[in-house]
């Protein structure tokens, strides 16, 4: 009785359906990420875009005396944030001499599958996580590099985690900015060390240390992947930015017209203790009619606040939709009890303090997904090459139906 060899593409859909189901993908997704895994989804982000309404005034026909209300009165005050998806791709590749060579050996083959795609969803997810975070303009990091060396030395060594051996990046002297010769300009990173938040490059993938052309002795580059210029998911850095916005608009609406509730609240806690932060933090947002639930901060930030609390920290195990747990550390706000979680993408010395039922990841479908074609094709055949692939990638965006009933704090170093 013939037996399947699983090397056709037949075959290798039906194993990669077989090995990702929904359940499956979400713990792959979702376990190390807290604030991926609990922010609201919604995974029929359809049509060109999805306007997001917001009230930001009430109506002014209001007074004491009725000729006065009638003659002063205006229309609601509304503004709608027009989102538009990003793309974002990780490529999984497998050669044919793989398929081939694993005949008869079912199990060797789908652990080699296994290992290619769960790597590709970990770089998509690690993308979408970190982005959640940031401003959209692609930047992972910010640090000097050295050209005697070519080694990159990170502002905050935490953000190492944001880089892996043989990325490709490219370094600007401004956020968002053109890379220094250009994007085709490359640095490959070639050795980390995680301890120190070091990384060194070259000019070429799994090459000797080397100058990319134009990199020269910063003290304040920025670090991106290339083709990720400007082009990434609009984060919490975006929604709730530490200064305050101007008239540039945001999705089409320009937010200096009131900064709070277009924009976010912001509080400057770094002289207080961390608990003292968010308690004030909480009272500004409170006073905007926001509940807040939950705060994000990394782990330096978690590791203060666990400290600094002693034996009065209460701790609470909290449970993702995608039912994953997650502890954290209760803090009594304002008007509200506060979640507290640690995520390795938050940004330095930063809470951010949200009414978590306001925000959403809409998406056309999940976020990340492996991507799949109209004609049920799920890996690919390489044009050039002698091999499939595979390709995981989501088309989402981060939306806040209430941006006054969050917050940006600056946490105590």
């Amino acid at each position: 009785m013939a037996t399947s060899t699983f090397t056709d593409l037949t075959a290798l859909n039906a194993a990669l359906k077989e090995l990702y189901s929904g359940q499956a993908v979400e713990n792959l997704v979702y376990s190390d990420n807290p604030f991926l895994a609990m922010v609201p989804k919604f995974t029929e982000f359809t049509g060109k875009y999805y306007p997001q309404p917001i009230i930001t005034g009430t109506p002014a026909g209001r007074s004491a005396t009725f000729a006065s209300a009638q003659l002063y009165q205006s229309q609601i005050k509304v503004d709608s944030f027009l989102l538009t998806r990003v793309s974002d791709y990780a490529i999984a590749t497998i050669t044919n001499e793989a398929m081939q060579a694993s005949k008869g050996d079912k199990g060797a083959f789908l652990e080699g599958m296994k290992s290619a795609v769960d790597g590709a969803f970990r770089a998509a997810t690690l993308s979408l996580s970190s982005g959640l975070f940031r401003n959209g303009k692609g930047s992972l990091a910010q640090g000097t590099f050295t050209t005697a060396t070519n080694l990159v030395t990170l502002a905050n060594p935490a953000d190492i985690v944001q880089f892996e051996i043989n990325m490709a990046l490219q370094a600007a002297s401004t956020d968002g900015g053109a890379s220094t010769t250009g994007d085709t300009t490359i640095g490959y990173v070639i050795a980390l060390d995680r301890s120190a938040g070091t990384f060194q490059v070259s000019t070429s993938l799994g090459g000797a240390n080397a100058t990319p052309a134009g990199w020269t002795n910063a003290t304040s580059y920025y670090f991106r992947v290339a083709g990720d210029r400007n082009l990434k998911i609009s984060g919490l850095d975006a929604w709730l930015p530490k200064t305050a916005p101007t008239a540039t608009a945001f999705f089409g609406v320009d937010r200096s017209l009131d900064t709070v509730r277009l924009g976010g609240v912001r509080y400057d806690g770094s002289a207080q203790n961390p608990e003292e932060a968010l308690i004030d933090a909480s009272q500004l947002i409170a006073r905007e009619g926001g509940k807040p639930d939950i705060a994000i901060v990394n782990y330096a930030t978690f590791g203060s606040l666990e400290k600094s609390l002693g034996a009065k920290v209460q701790y609470v195990d909290a449970k993702s939709p995608a039912n994953i747990a997650f502890r954290g550390i209760l803090v009594n706000g304002a008007n509200s009890t506060i979640k507290v979680f640690p995520d390795r993408s938050q940004l330095p010395a930063t809470a951010h303090l949200l009414t978590l039922d306001t925000w959403k990841l809409r998406s056309l479908g999940e976020a990340p997904q492996i991507l799949r074609y109209a004609d049920g094709i799920d890996a690919l055949r390489v044009t050039n090459a002698d091999a499939i692939e595979a390709r995981i990638g989501y088309y989402a965006q981060l939306g806040c139906s209430a941006p006054g009933w969050s917050g940006v704090v600056s946490m105590p170093v």
